[in-house]
């Protein structure tokens, strides 16, 4: 599976355009710099799970973009009000990665400001900067990525780690279609969340 432009049922996810890899069930998209890793889960009450490539609950759709590197994905919700948990993290990988490695995370910083986070990676004289988007109902959190064995473990992992990531709780209503966007900004890609359905009905169109 080489392309971003397909229906995607189900996962663990994140960066993307040129490298897909699936591993024990797990769908990831990378970008080829290796900005990251996005990781999306259920949560039920005190319980919590990360999707695979099986899941049925969510109808997620993932396009690349015209403008820049990056990817802009959509997610609907078809079933009764549902909580996703999401986690970002793992910048410094130089590879598409099917998870998000801890040893990957250490230098990555940040900055969150409503739904818009700037995320700078790498070392100081070679920092990167990554722009993710994140649904406005989002509850975000700084966690410990060496805690990832479901999305609620990770969660209320604490801030106090050498292994950053963020970690995020978002309702879902029935019906709601809600979005994420990665980039690599430039003069032509410089996005806000309300732009992001129409952001993804072009790319959706585009052969």
């Amino acid at each position: 599976m080489n392309s971003l432009k397909s229906f995607v049922t189900g996962f663990f996810l994140w960066g993307i355009l040129e490298g897909i890899s699936a591993q024990n069930k797990v769908l990831s998209f990378s970008m080829p710099d290796g900005v990251g890793t996005l990781r999306l889960g259920i949560i039920e009450n005190d319980s919590s799970r990360w999707l695979d490539e099986k899941q049925t609950q969510l109808h997620i759709d993932c396009h690349p973009l015209s403008d820049t590197k990056g990817f802009i994905l959509e997610i609907e919700n078809k079933r009764e009000d549902i909580t996703l948990g999401w986690a970002f993290g793992g910048c410094d990988a130089i590879a598409p990665e099917s998870g998000i490695q801890p040893q990957y995370c250490k230098d990555n910083v940040f900055n969150i400001e409503g739904t818009q986070v700037t995320i700078y990676h790498g070392k100081v004289m070679q920092l990167k900067v990554t722009n993710l988007i994140v649904p406005s109902a989002s509850s975000i959190r700084l966690s410990d990525g060496h805690k990832q064995d479901t999305p609620l473990t990770l969660f209320t992992s604490g801030k106090k780690t050498d292994a950053p990531v963020l970690a995020a709780t978002c309702l879902i209503r029935k019906g709601e279609k809600v979005y994420f966007c990665a980039y690599k900004q430039n003069a032509k890609a410089d996005y806000t969340d309300y732009m992001l359905p129409e952001l993804f009905y072009q790319e959706k169109q585009q052969p």
